[in-house]
């Protein structure tokens, strides 16, 4: 397994993983001021919009195989960079995305119930 410090490598094209690693590119670009401020907020705004859409229409199991797909790019970065960091926040999201739609609060804590 080759390690890598692009962030996008990896993620298939048209998935959620993919659609939820350029919103977050895009937030990040708001944030740092980077490009056209006007554009920039335009891009974010259709990729959260479009991001937003594709969680409401997938399965549970759609959301897993992303949240899966983000865990393994995360194994595949260089530990403590900064690629290693987005890939984290990438699994995080989705992992939080996943485990919102069980229906058991159980579920959620992956199998532990709660207090």
């Amino acid at each position: 397994m080759s390690r890598t410090d692009e962030p996008d490598e990896g993620l298939r094209p048209g998935s959620i993983e993919r659609l939820a690693a350029d919103w977050l590119a895009a937030e990040r670009e708001v944030s740092a001021g980077i490009r056209n401020p006007a554009q920039s907020e335009e891009t974010a705004r259709d990729l959260s919009a479009r991001y937003d859409d594709a969680i409401r229409a997938a399965s549970r199991d759609e959301l897993k195989a992303a949240w899966d797909a983000a865990r393994a790019r995360q194994r595949d970065q260089v530990t403590g960079s900064e690629a290693w960091a987005e890939a984290r926040r990438l699994s995080e999201l989705l992992r939080t995305e996943y485990e919102a739609t069980a229906s058991d609060p159980a579920d959620a804590a992956g199998g532990v119930p709660g207090p």
